[in-house]
């Protein structure tokens, strides 16, 4: 059965839009019912076929190297689980062992992120597949060109954030890195919006003040604003919208919207939240892409 099967399929009985809705919704984390499945893949990503001395034949033991260094990176604290040889008995006690300590960490899907990233896990397809079909709000993707969990979001739209990021040089590393802070399994909102506004800058500043050195995101938005000629190029505006103003207003919305950048403020509304950040990051993907394809520039 295809994702796509599984995504339109709901159970009978769930038919109307609220029901509809709800059964749909994205769980965070890893939902309850699909823990038993979940482990067993782990299980199985974190074990190895070991030989006989004799060559008669192998059993499973633990992957040592792979599970040491997922313990060390997540700091779970591990006894020293090593075992010279083969012995059935001894790999299962293995497995069984590393197994009840990485169930009992808080975040499950940070195990399964770490072996996508760097272990030989059996399937990454396997594990996606397990997350659609639990409505998980994780899929198997790409951070910062590297294998691991990221946040699902609307195929189109990771899709055209992937190119700009692969494509906008700089400014592409930082966006990638923004959208990791929002979207990763490790968010942090604020740096997310701070790594947002940057790759704004880095795509902005060589086209609108190449020779200021201390250009920052508010001074292009004022010298822009000055100038009053900057536009994108459409036959045909709307005379209350120009373009020249919508560019505008997402540059404004993203440099003022970071009300965490300077402190002693009692009137912000305190630290970001990660809507906040998913607006600024989306936004800063749009302004992105404009810039780097030449599409803002001034009118003749």
């Amino acid at each position: 059965m295809t994702d796509e099967t599984h995504a339109a399929w709901r159970p009978l009985g769930v038919d109307d839009a609220d029901d509809i809705a709800e059964y749909d919704a994205l769980h965070d984390g890893l939902p309850a019912w699909i823990g038993a499945a979940f482990w067993a893949w782990v299980r199985e990503s974190l074990t190895e076929r070991r030989r006989y001395r004799d060559g008669s034949g192998s059993v499973d033991h633990l992957n040592e190297g792979l599970a040491e260094s997922l313990a060390q990176a997540l700091r779970v604290v591990a006894p020293n689980l090593r075992f010279a040889g083969a012995n059935s008995t001894a790999g299962r006690t293995q497995l069984d062992s590393m197994l009840t300590l990485l169930q009992n960490k808080s975040d499950p899907l940070q195990v399964a992120d770490y072996i996508v990233a760097f272990g030989s896990p059996r399937r990454p397809d396997v594990l996606e597949e397990l997350l659609v079909r639990g409505k998980s709000a994780w899929r198997v993707g790409t951070r910062s060109g590297q294998p691991g969990l990221v946040r699902r979001v609307p195929e189109g739209v990771q899709a055209g954030a992937d190119e700009t990021m692969a494509r906008a040089g700089r400014a592409g590393v930082r966006l990638a890195k923004a959208w990791e802070n929002v979207y990763g399994i490790d968010p942090n909102p604020s740096e997310g919006f701070r790594l947002a506004i940057l790759a704004v800058e880095d795509a902005s500043i060589p086209v609108v003040s190449p020779k200021n050195v201390r250009a920052t995101l508010g001074t292009v938005i004022a010298q822009m604003s000055d100038q009053n000629d900057w536009d994108l190029p459409l036959g045909r505006e709307h005379q209350e919208t120009p373009t020249r103003d919508v560019l505008i207003g997402m540059m404004r919305a993203l440099w003022h919207g970071q009300h965490d950048r300077h402190g002693g403020q009692p009137s912000a509304p305190g630290d970001v939240s990660m809507d906040e950040a998913t607006v600024a990051v989306g936004l800063a993907t749009t302004l992105v892409q404009l810039f780097d394809a030449g599409l803002v520039r001034r009118a003749k």
